[in-house]
C-alpha cells in the first residue's frame, strides 16, 4: 500500500509541476519581479494587512509548510534561509535537494521541541520577508513578533491554513489552503501559479471522491509522534479534519475549535470511533513508514480503551503521513486519495 502511495504522490506532484513549473536557481540567486506586477495589499492569519510595491526577494521561510508552500509556488529560489533543516521525507522529493542548499538558521527539528531562531541569525540573512505557518513562528521566544519584524524594515505573513486561531468552525474543504495560495501567489506575483494548483487540487478531490457516499464514518486522527501519555486531538479547524471529511468522514472531536486538545483515551473510547487514522512523520522510505505504521498499530491495538472502541474491536486502522494529511498543503488533496478507500473499502477512485 506504501509503495502505491508514494508512486501516486509522485504521479500528483509531476502532474502539478508540470503545469506550473519547480523551483530553479540557487541560494545566492533571486528571480526577477513578474513584470507587470500590480501593488497588492494581502491580509493574513494574524488580521495584519501588508501592502506589496513589488514581490519580496529574499525570504526566510519559518516552518516546513511555509517552505513547501513556496516550493509548489516554484518561488524557492528566493529563500535566503529556513527556520531548521528540513527532515527527511517532509518534502516532495522533487523540492528536497534545493531546499537543503538553503542556510537553515537553527537545528534540525525534533518533535515535540521548538528550537529558537537567534534574532540576530535571521537578521543576518538580511530578508525582506518572513514568512511562517504557525503563531509560535513569531513568538516573544523567537527572532521576534510581526511587529518586531515591521520595526526592522521586514514584513511577514502567517498562514491561515495551519493551525490559525481565527479559523474557527468545521473544515470541510480546502478553501484556508486556496487563501494561502491566493495571497502567496499575488504576493509575489505568481497568481496565475496559483490558480493552476488549486484547479489541480480541485480537479484531484472530485476524481477521489466521486463514488464516496453517506454516512460518514467517525474517525479518530491520530498523530502517533506527537503522543506522550496522552494523545491530541486536532479540533475541527485543522487540515486533517479537513481531508477526512473530503474523504466521507468525520473526525470524533469535530466540536473543538482550538487547533490541538490534550485528552485521555478514556475521552477517544466514548466517542467510539470507527475507524483510527494513523498518522506518523514521513521516514523517508516506503519501508521504513511500513515499519512505523506496523509499530503505531500494535501499540494502538494494545491500549486498553482503544480495544474497546468499534475502531478497536473490528481492527480498522487507516494510515496518513503527517506532511500529508496534518498541516495544509498542496498535498491535501493527494491525502485525500489515500483516505477514501480505507474509510471507504468499496468506493472505487
Amino acid at each position: 500500500m506504501n509503495g502505491a502511495r508514494r508512486l501516486a504522490a509522485a504521479a500528483l506532484l509531476m502532474l502539478v509541476v508540470s503545469g506550473c513549473g519547480g523551483p530553479s536557481g540557487t541560494t545566492d540567486t533571486v528571480s526577477a519581479p513578474a513584470s507587470g506586477f500590480e501593488p497588492v495589499t494581502i491580509t493574513d492569519c494574524s488580521g495584519r494587512e501588508t501592502r506589496f510595491t513589488e514581490p519580496p526577494r529574499r525570504v526566510v521561510a519559518m516552518s516546513n509548510p511555509a517552505i513547501e508552500m513556496l516550493a509548489w509556488l516554484g518561488l524557492t529560489d528566493r529563500l535566503v534561509g529556513v527556520g531548521s533543516a528540513p527532515k527527511a521525507g517532509a518534502l516532495p522529493a522533487e523540492f528536497e535537494a534545493r531546499v537543503q542548499a538553503v542556510p537553515a538558521l537553527t537545528g534540525e527539528y525534533v518533535p515535540g521541541t521548538q528550537h529558537r531562531v537567534p534574532r540576530e541569525q535571521l537578521l543576518a540573512a538580511a530578508p525582506d520577508y518572513v514568512l511562517g505557518a504557525f503563531t509560535s513562528n513569531f513568538s516573544p521566544g523567537q527572532p521576534g513578533t510581526q511587529d518586531d519584524l515591521a520595526a526592522s524594515g521586514i514584513k511577514s505573513y502567517l498562514m491561515v491554513s495551519n493551525a490559525c486561531p481565527a479559523a474557527t468552525g468545521p473544515r470541510d474543504g480546502f478553501e484556508l489552503i486556496y487563501r494561502d495560495l491566493r495571497n502567496l501567489g499575488e504576493t509575489f506575483g505568481a497568481r496565475d501559479r496559483a490558480d493552476q494548483l488549486i484547479a489541480s487540487m480541485q480537479k484531484t478531490m472530485t476524481a477521489a471522491t466521486r463514488s464516496v457516499g453517506k454516512p460518514q464514518v467517525s474517525v479518530f486522527p491520530y498523530e502517533v509522534d506527537e503522543a506522550t501519555s496522552s494523545p491530541v486531538a486536532p479540533g475541527r479547524g485543522q487540515a486533517v479534519s479537513a481531508v477526512i471529511a473530503a474523504a466521507g468522514g468525520r473526525t470524533i472531536f469535530g466540536d473543538l475549535d482550538a487547533p490541538y486538545s490534550r485528552v485521555s483515551w478514556e475521552q477517544i473510547a466514548a466517542r467510539d470511533p470507527e475507524v483510527i487514522l494513523l498518522i506518523i512523520y514521513d521516514r523517508g522510505s516506503p519501508v521504513s513508514n511500513d515499519e512505523a505504521f506496523a509499530r503505531a498499530e500494535h501499540t494502538a491495538r494494545a491500549n486498553p480503551a482503544l480495544a474497546q472502541t468499534r475502531a478497536g474491536r473490528d481492527g480498522r486502522f487507516a494510515r496518513a503521513l503527517y506532511e500529508q494529511a496534518s498541516t495544509g498543503s498542496v498535498r491535501n488533496a493527494h491525502a485525500v486519495t489515500q483516505l477514501v478507500p480505507q474509510l471507504h473499502p468499496g468506493a472505487g477512485i
